[in-house]
């Protein structure tokens, strides 16, 4: 009903410029009217109506701007009549064939928010305008313009209509039970589609750091899973204030996440998930055109959010005050957030969207049973949470997660540009758990870990396949006598 109803308001309004152009010509008795829009982004005349009683006369459509003396004329402010043979030649009037009927080319711009969008072009044998027909210019003038402006507000009114209709769903999809990750996800996916060259990323806490931990399907230019949050950057100082913050950049300028991360251009929102005032998790949503971010866009990508936190809090009565969102005691992020992390990662890569490799990895201690014998339960606790600390792929300068698999087994995800990465964190990591890890209230022990590396491929299937192909990995690893860690490509 609504497109019937745009299509209706777009008919009408054509045919009221082909009965003003029709006006025109009669009124002024030229011999030719014709009216082109002025398409700066395509560098295009596009051919709207034409009037003549001539016969030898074809117009194109469209046509670029090298191609029609109007180029020299697109941008003017007031009228301007040229003389054929003085200002313009006659071959440049190229929509006549065999000769050129007219003496004079009369241009009336049509200017909308100081551009000329429109050009009205009257061919005659005489010169324009006489006494009589100044006020039938004008006149034109005024009543194209009012036309036109008459027909954008229409327009305008329609859209904003429509774009709360579109709200309002966005708001009902929300009023679900979701699992925390498929809550959110959905979440970011809503924001992405006010969103056209940019993305929608969130961050959560987990292994000791604020990281990336999803973006939205269809982000653009998006930071790569993992990428640790910087004090100094926009999405920092928004979780230190517990308010949304919106910046332009200039020069790549506020960074949003972090020094390592993309190219910032345009402009960034960046809301936190409020939860029982705890900061849970921040959405950065940005795009390459700061325009995007009407105040209306901005108000509606805040109250999403905070619509979310509300949904949250009423649905997961499981969520204790001091636990974080999305990771478990260890402060290892949930499983079925890294599996959705890789299942996403798959998508990309198939879908041909990605700029990273990524690869998929299974940790696990070599002597864990000595440690079982040795150790009480809660100390044992505390040497998972320093695994998990110690493991972070952040803290050795790489970006990546690391997931909750089963006890004393962590799934670790890294990502990014360079295909050395998972050979630099495994020399990292090597060196990392050569001395005895201090474990904090206990004592420092020898800790000795095994790692198996699978790279996701666009032949793999799903996550299962990826899934199994680490756990072979780890498998090699933990036989291997003189090596630690495990690739596989």
């Amino acid at each position: 009903m609504e497109e019937q109803r745009q299509e209706k308001t777009l008919k009408e309004f054509k045919q009221v410029l082909d009965d003003l152009i029709n006006l025109l010509r009669h009124s002024t008795e030229v011999e030719t009217v014709y009216l082109y829009w002025v398409n700066t982004i395509r560098e295009q005349f596009v051919l709207e109506s034409y009037t003549t009683r001539n016969e030898n006369v074809m117009f194109e459509d469209r046509v670029s701007f090298n191609n029609l003396y109007l180029k020299d004329y697109k941008d003017i402010s007031e009228p301007v009549q040229l003389e054929v043979g003085r200002q313009i030649t006659g071959d440049a009037l190229s929509h006549y064939f065999n000769k050129t009927p007219v003496q004079y080319v009369t241009l009336l711009p049509c200017i909308n928010n100081g551009e000329t969008i429109a050009i009205t072009v009257l061919e005659s044998s005489e010169q324009l305008p006489g006494p009589d027909q100044e006020e039938i210019l004008y006149s034109y003038l005024n009543a194209f313009s009012n036309v036109l402006h008459t027909y954008l507000e229409i327009n305008d009114l329609s859209e904003n209509q429509d774009e709360w209709v579109e709200y309002e769903e966005q708001l009902e999809k929300l009023d679900i039970r979701a699992s925390r990750v498929e809550f959110l996800e959905m979440l970011i996916n809503e924001m992405q589609k006010y969103l056209h060259e940019g993305g929608v990323s969130l961050l959560a806490r987990g292994m000791g750091s604020w990281n990336v931990v999803l973006n939205a399907e269809k982000a653009h230019n998006l930071p790569p899973i993992g990428l640790v949050l910087e004090p100094g950057t926009l999405g920092h100082n928004v979780l230190q204030q517990g308010e949304p913050d919106f910046g332009i950049h200039f020069n790549s300028n506020p960074k949003r996440i972090s020094t390592r991360e993309p190219q910032s251009n345009g402009a960034t929102l960046a809301v936190p998930i409020m939860i029982d005032d705890r900061r849970q998790a921040l959405i950065v949503a940005y795009d390459e055109n700061p325009l995007v971010f009407k105040e209306s866009t901005k108000h509606k990508l805040i109250n999403l959010a905070r619509t979310a936190s509300l949904k949250i809090s009423v649905h997961d009565s499981q969520l204790d005050i001091s636990d974080d969102l999305l990771t478990n005691r260890y402060n290892a992020y949930l499983p079925e957030l890294w599996e959705h992390m890789v299942s996403n990662e798959l998508d990309r890569l198939k879908a041909g969207t990605t700029p990273y490799h990524t690869w998929v990895g299974l940790a696990s201690l070599a002597d864990l049973s000595s440690l079982r014998t040795k150790l009480r339960l809660e100390e044992l606790r505390t040497v998972q949470s320093t695994m998990v600390k110690s493991l972070n792929p952040g803290h050795h300068g790489i970006p990546g997660v690391v997931g909750y698999n089963t006890d004393y087994v962590y799934a670790l995800i890294v990502q990014g540009k360079d295909p050395s990465i998972p050979e630099n964190l495994s020399e990292s990591l090597k060196k990392e758990f050569a001395t005895p890890v201090n474990i904090p209230g206990s004592r420092s022990l020898d800790l000795s870990i095994r790692i198996g590396f699978t790279k996701i491929k666009g032949e793999h299937e799903n996550f299962d396949e990826i899934y199994s192909e680490a756990k072979r990995a780890l498998s090699e690893a933990v036989k291997s006598t003189d090596n630690q860690i495990t690739i596989t490509d």
